[in-house]
């Protein structure tokens, strides 16, 4: 029998492996990636941590310049269309984003979701719910800069965190918890 703490792993270079598979070898691009965790990010934090339900939630969504913040703004727009009240917080100048990660700021822009600098983070009120886009597996080193404020605040919000596939400062291949790290309450996997 499978114990509780027997949960599958990867490196990150095994996952970075996966992703060029998908794109290159397959022909899964980006943005079809980006959208299936999305959706799959918007579901998991509809049924397990809004009790089923986002309409009149209020949520914030911190989203990083790249593919990890991009699943993240996907999950945004999905939350948005259940009627939540969705704010972005991004991580950095929109125009340090990877192209994909571009393109789903953009429609999130059209929709008309708020898309904020870090700064604004100790502006916000109370929300029902902080989803974490900010680093995913791809993290090199501790979080510095609007990365570590996010995550600081964050952690001090009160709200529980969704993390899109990693906790942003944990290191997806050694396990190490870097200061800070996100004190997520799920993750998506």
């Amino acid at each position: 029998m499978r114990q509780a703490t027997d949960v599958p792993s990867i490196t990150a270079a095994q996952m970075a492996e996966v992703d060029r598979i998908m794109t290159h070898d397959l022909g899964v691009d980006l943005l079809q990636m980006m959208e299936n965790d999305g959706r799959h990010l918007a579901d998991l934090a509809r049924r397990r941590l809004l009790d089923g339900d986002a309409s009149g939630q209020h949520i914030v969504v911190l989203a990083g310049l790249g593919g990890n913040g991009g699943g993240a703004l996907c999950g945004a727009r999905r939350l948005h269309g259940w009627g939540a009240h969705v704010q972005v917080l991004l991580a950095g100048e929109e125009g340090a984003l990877a192209p994909a990660t571009g393109r789903q700021l953009d429609i999130l822009r059209r929709l008309g979701i708020p898309i904020l600098g870090a700064a604004a983070a100790g502006d916000l009120g109370r929300s029902a719910l902080v989803i974490d886009g900010l680093i995913g597996y791809g993290l090199a080193g501790a979080p510095r800069g609007a990365l570590a404020d996010l995550i600081l605040w964050a952690n001090g919000h009160g709200a529980p965190i969704l993390a899109l596939d990693v906790p942003s400062g944990l290191d997806a291949t050694t396990g190490a918890i870097h200061e800070p790290a996100m004190r997520a309450t799920a993750t998506t996997i």
